[in-house]
């Protein structure tokens, strides 16, 4: 149990009541989201119950009723000693599907947004949004690539063949499903405010800005915020590119924002 929050964590079959460190990591420009946990392990009998592929699950708020919970999914990619007496769980979302998928596919004619939601669709996972330029693609060939790859290369397709721009395009994994889209994480507008919740303010307009916050549960990347710097006189509404929430023995909020990059 942290200060302040409820915290339920699971990893296979093992409840984490308490833990010194987690780290949820959450990027526009990543196939996947990352969390890191560090579990006490005095006598190495979580390090014993722990394998690859288990389910990892981390739900955190605010305590009381009505607060906003985050709640994050996916499964084991690794784990090892973090000091003497802990045992340091890294855990990838559910995105990995879109890593761990392969194709196989040829398809003639086709519409580029019907071509992507099936793409999306042998992750298994749900498909929300697919918001790219409407053209038809008169052949088009997936041999054995995953799926993050085959998006890829219809976006290069949409490029080089038809002219458009997909460098603010991105894949991610929303509360609903799979978007593939230049938009954003639909959602209400948190607000980070000087004197309330807001820690640090560093703006970059020539590149990526950070600001630190109190931990705002169920904020993702892809998410408009509104920022209010009353010392810089700033404030504006920005779209989160990377959002990370570390709980542990400071318990905030990243986010950085600005400059768009690319295709991660």
């Amino acid at each position: 149990m942290i200060e302040g929050f409820n915290i339920r964590c699971t990893v296979g079959g093992l409840e984490v009541l308490r833990s010194p460190r987690i780290v949820l990591t959450l990027r526009r420009r990543a196939v996947v989201s990352r969390c890191e946990l560090d579990i006490p392990d005095t006598n190495g009998s979580v390090q014993a119950a722990l394998a690859k592929k288990q389910p990892v699950r981390i739900r955190f708020g605010h305590r009381g009723e009505g607060g906003t919970w985050h709640d994050w999914s996916g499964t084991v990619s690794g784990f090892k000693m973090s000091g003497e007496d802990t045992v340091r769980v890294v855990a990838v979302g559910r995105e990995q599907a879109l890593l761990d998928t392969r194709v196989i596919e040829a398809m003639h004619g086709e519409p580029a947004d019907v071509v992507a939601r099936r793409l999306l669709a042998f992750t298994g996972l749900p498909v929300t949004e697919v918001s790219i330029p409407l053209e038809f693609l008169p052949h088009i060939v997936f041999s054995g690539v995953t799926v993050a790859m085959a998006i890829k290369q219809l976006a290069s397709t949409l490029e080089t063949s038809f002219g458009h721009d997909m460098s603010k395009h991105a894949v991610w994994l929303g509360e609903s499903g799979l978007y593939w889209s230049d938009g954003d994480e639909p959602g209400g507008i948190p607000v980070i405010e000087s004197a309330e919740n807001l820690i640090s303010h560093s703006p970059n307009p020539s590149g990526m800005s950070e600001v630190v916050a109190t931990v705002i549960p169920g904020l993702t990347h892809s998410r408009i915020v509104r920022i209010r710097d009353s010392r810089r006189q700033f404030s504006e509404l920005v779209r989160a590119q990377e959002v990370i929430h570390s709980l542990g023995e400071h318990n905030t909020t990243t986010i950085r924002y600005g400059s768009d990059e690319g295709r991660g």
